[in-house]
């Protein structure tokens, strides 16, 4: 798979709207997807659901972005919609059109070539009195920077230029990998805390070369946390054995945490943590792409979890893109854990093992991300510029 036409571990390739939407049939994990089965061996399948068969819709919110990635909101903002450009702005969206001037514009501190950029942002659950938010980059030598920003206090919708970093980590040799997903635990945020969550990739390179994802040394191919309003904020592992957590979300409902863990060759996966769920976590990548064996190496397998549900490159899908358990007023939706894949624009809903492609499938060209507003509402981003809405 080509390197150069990967964004953050997914490769890019257009699709016209309206294309044929391709079936695809869902390989789904069963039993406890923490209990590892025979090295290498396939997963049992199970029958995707046809429950789903209304037609629900995509309506554009805003088109002429430049290379948009993510979107957010600040808590309790109905009104504005903020617009992560891989470039290195963040542009707000409010009353019918962009903002003149960018709430945040750090693109002289952004590498955007190839898959690296500005890949996404995060508003404290304090927002509302401290004004801080976070935005996840990739700085002018390739590293992986988490910074804290602060809302001007005489202006809502402009930042401050000052900022302080909270992880830096070298991504040396390949511009590819990156991860790029930053989120606020919701259960810690309803208890007073404040814990942020960031995936790293493993440092690109065909097949993790460096072995990065296995090794607890580095910080690549890792899952990390940090409490944000610690006197002393720690960055500490959470989890490893991922190859690009490019996106990943937590149930706003009940606090579960899912990952959609860019593949190599042949498998795309999501995985699962319980909320609560401790550290250490292994999700085994070099070894196994999804649950097939990639690598013959040794790995500690005391806390291996596999993925609850993997599906394959056929059909001309190539690259997951994890989206969010849907909380919306799209009733026939509510409950499902909403996903889609870059080159195929397909876009399945999920629930209990059972995965429906969805009648939307193939209408959004390099579908790069989902958002989530503070009415649970869906949004779906093109990296060719449009972010949709997700409706009845």
């Amino acid at each position: 798979m080509s390197i150069a036409n990967r964004i953050s571990g997914l490769r890019v390739k257009r699709f016209a709207l309206g294309a044929t939407v391709v079936s695809v049939v869902a390989a789904v994990l069963a039993g406890s997807p923490s209990v590892p089965a025979q090295a290498g061996g396939s997963p049992k399948l199970a029958q995707a659901t046809q429950a789903l068969v209304l037609a629900h819709r995509l309506t554009a919110v805003v088109s002429g972005l430049n290379q948009p990635d993510y979107v957010a909101v600040p808590p309790g903002d109905t009104k504005r919609l903020f617009i992560v450009e891989k470039t290195g702005t963040i542009q707000i969206f409010a009353f019918g059109h962009i903002f003149k001037k960018p709430f945040l514009d750090i693109t002289s501190k952004v590498a955007s070539d190839g898959e690296r950029g500005l890949l996404s942002m995060a508003f404290d659950p304090s927002y509302g009195s401290n004004r801080y938010f976070y935005v996840y980059y990739t700085n002018l030598s390739g590293t992986i920077t988490v910074a804290r920003y602060q809302t001007l206090a005489n202006n809502p919708n402009q930042s401050g230029t000052s900022a302080r970093i909270f992880a830096s980590i070298p991504h040396p040799n390949h511009s590819n990998h990156n991860g790029g997903q930053m989120q606020f635990d919701p259960v810690a945020a309803h208890a007073g805390r404040a814990i942020l969550y960031f995936g790293t990739g493993d440092g690109g390179g065909a097949g993790d070369p460096n072995n990065n994802a296995q090794n607890l040394r580095s910080g690549l191919g890792k899952m990390w946390r940090i409490d944000v309003h610690a006197s002393k904020p720690q960055r500490q592992l959470f989890a490893y054995g991922l190859r690009n957590p490019w996106r990943f979300s937590f149930d706003r409902v009940r606090g579960a945490l899912r990952i959609g863990d860019v593949g190599q060759d042949s498998w795309e996966e999501l995985d699962y943590l319980g909320s609560g769920a401790g550290t250490g976590t292994n999700f085994g990548w070099r070894k196994y792409e999804g649950r097939h064996l990639y690598h013959n190496q040794w790995i500690n397998t005391k806390q291996l979890r596999w993925p609850f549900y993997e599906y394959p490159h056929s059909n001309g899908n190539c690259a997951v893109v994890g989206g969010y358990l849907y909380r919306g007023s799209v009733s026939s939706l509510y409950g499902y854990y909403i996903f889609g894949d870059l080159c195929t624009g397909n876009i399945w809903a999920e629930q209990s093992r059972h995965v429906t492609q969805l009648n939307i499938s193939g209408q959004v060209s390099n579908l790069c991300s989902f958002g989530e507003g503070n009415s649970a509402e869906l949004y779906v981003i093109s990296l060719d510029g449009t972010v949709y809405k997700l409706t009845a």
